[in-house]
């Protein structure tokens, strides 16, 4: 099988790279500055060379808090980005599978109470979720007007190692690692109230994989554990794994004013599509990113934290 992954240099997109080859797949990786997706002629000789059966378009602007500090460039990155690839990939590639990425955040206006399922009305607040909401747009477009074959995956909030700072889980996983090495007695912590459905970037990776090869185009699946664990929760779990010496103090200016309280999906379209299943524990997930937290700060690695990390992104 012949694979092109858009955004391959990225937190997910390095995952997938790894276990696509795993799986005996030839991959081909587009990332800058290797490929733009905006340079259409670029962009066009990479895809014909690679012939792919599957393209997973993963490049993106993926940080909420960026969006709003500079909407223009996310526009452009994700909406206008998207659209460049799919007018590529009909010309050039027109049978190939396409799976775009939208994300859990085109229902961060929406008030929800329960799992949010794939009928859901989404209800997009920030500049990020607005323009994934566009790429879902894009994707039905080109699949209407041009039967191209696409599937759209809404990730919920995907966690592991290697993951940036700019995060939740390893922002807190920083934060306590570096209040263990220097000796504090507590940490600074943002909404802890949020309820969070929390996936391992291992198990989204096999997830995104069966949604390829067995979701249907045209459709849109969560990719989700269908579980809502509240950040106070969270919190609690990683200092419990560090070691439970630490204490933990809500910053009410860590708290961002715009996100959603509870961000849970509902998993059972792709359970039914695809017989997936997440296997690995939140507590694992925790800990192998704690570990990661506390190898890079025992080599004295730069590990500050900005506040945009306290909020949990999708």
């Amino acid at each position: 099988m012949r694979v092109v992954v858009t955004g391959a240099g990225g937190f997910i997109g390095s995952r997938l790279c790894a276990f696509l080859r795993s799986m005996g797949e030839d991959v081909t990786e587009v990332d800058l500055p290797y490929c733009d997706i905006s340079d259409r002629a670029r962009l066009a000789r990479v895809l014909a060379d690679a012939d792919p059966d599957h393209i997973y378009h993963l490049a993106a602007q993926a940080s909420i808090g960026r969006s709003w500090q500079d909407p223009a460039h996310t526009w452009h990155t994700n909406a206008q980005g998207t659209v460049s690839l799919l007018r590529t990939v009909r010309f050039v590639c027109p049978t190939a599978t396409t799976l775009v990425m939208s994300s859990a955040s085109v229902f961060d206006g929406a008030r929800m109470d329960v799992p949010i399922n794939e009928n859901r009305t989404p209800a997009p607040l920030s500049p990020y979720a607005a323009s994934k909401l566009a790429v879902e747009a894009a994707a039905r477009h080109y699949l209407a007007a041009y039967n191209l074959p696409v599937v759209v995956v809404r990730p919920f909030n995907v966690i592991g190692p290697a993951q940036s700072a700019d995060y939740l889980v390893p922002s807190l996983s920083r934060r306590i690692a570096s209040a263990a090495r220097s000796g504090q007695k507590w940490i600074t912590v943002g909404n802890l109230a949020a309820r969070r459905d929390f996936l391992d970037v291992r198990d989204a990776v096999r997830g995104l994989r069966l949604l390829m090869t067995d979701g249907q185009p045209g459709e849109v699946y969560n990719l989700c554990t269908g579980i809502g664990v509240p950040v106070r929760t969270l919190v609690q779990t990683m200092i419990s794994l560090a070691g439970g010496s630490l204490e933990y103090r809500q910053d009410p200016t860590l708290v961002r004013g715009t996100d959603a309280q509870n961000v849970v999906g509902d998993p059972g379209k792709t359970w039914a599509r695809t017989g997936w299943r997440p296997v690995l524990p939140l507590a694992t997930s925790l800990a192998d990113v704690l570990a990661e937290a506390r190898a890079a700060e025992s080599i004295g690695r730069g590990l500050s934290v900005t506040a945009s990390g306290d909020a949990p992104p999708t």
